[in-house]
């Protein structure tokens, strides 16, 4: 794949222009996993830089309504000045509905990060084998879940597995990669060599 072609595929999944999707690509070593998870940091930041601006820059001037335009009006022909002072009720709305709609837009891009995260997980695949005979196979999705859930009971297993002979590898577009597999290959190599050391022994 051309560098062009992974910059429109990142511009396209991520919503971004062309420019931002080269430019993390670029900080990144063409690494499509990195540059997503750079611009979905640096979405989230501006989120986060727009829910603090809106909580502290609430409007100081109000308006008033018409009928007190018209008594301030009247007031100033007589030589009194009438200073109208908006409702506290009515700031207070305005400051909630403000929170809310940026909670709102938070929440939405929060998901839609994992809503992305998930398809990631769902596109690529773990595998075990063990000499030519694959044993097991599922989406890396199911991986983590298991890893959250029983982290204590699935690396003891992970481990016994690689002196057991198995061998570990990812396929999928993200974590298909040949460096990724090859550092798997490695520590399934030193567990066979550690086995045949000690049996040795």
């Amino acid at each position: 794949m051309t560098q062009y072609e992974m910059t429109e595929n990142l511009s396209e999944k991520c919503d971004v222009t062309l420019e931002e999707a080269k430019t993390a690509l670029e900080a990144s070593d063409w690494n499509t996993l990195t540059a997503t998870h750079l611009l979905e940091k640096e979405k989230f930041r501006r989120m986060q830089e727009l829910h603090e601006f809106a909580e502290s820059g609430t409007a100081t001037a109000v308006q008033a309504a018409p009928e007190e335009a018209a008594a301030e009006d009247a007031a100033t022909e007589e030589g009194v000045k009438i200073e109208v002072v908006e409702a506290p009720e009515r700031t207070e709305s305005k400051n909630t509905e403000s929170k809310k709609c940026c909670h709102g837009k938070a929440l939405k891009n929060l998901g839609e990060h994992a809503r992305r995260l998930l398809a990631c997980g769902n596109r690529n695949r773990f595998t075990v084998q063990r000499g030519e005979e694959q044993l097991l196979t599922m989406p890396v999705t199911a991986l983590a879940i298991l890893l959250l859930c029983a982290f204590w009971v699935c690396v003891p297993l992970l481990v016994i597995g690689l002196f057991a002979g198995c061998r570990y590898s990812f396929s999928g577009k993200e974590l298909g990669r040949e460096s990724i597999n090859n550092a798997l290959g490695k520590a399934a190599d030193a567990a066979d060599s550690m086995k045949r050391a000690a049996a040795k022994a």
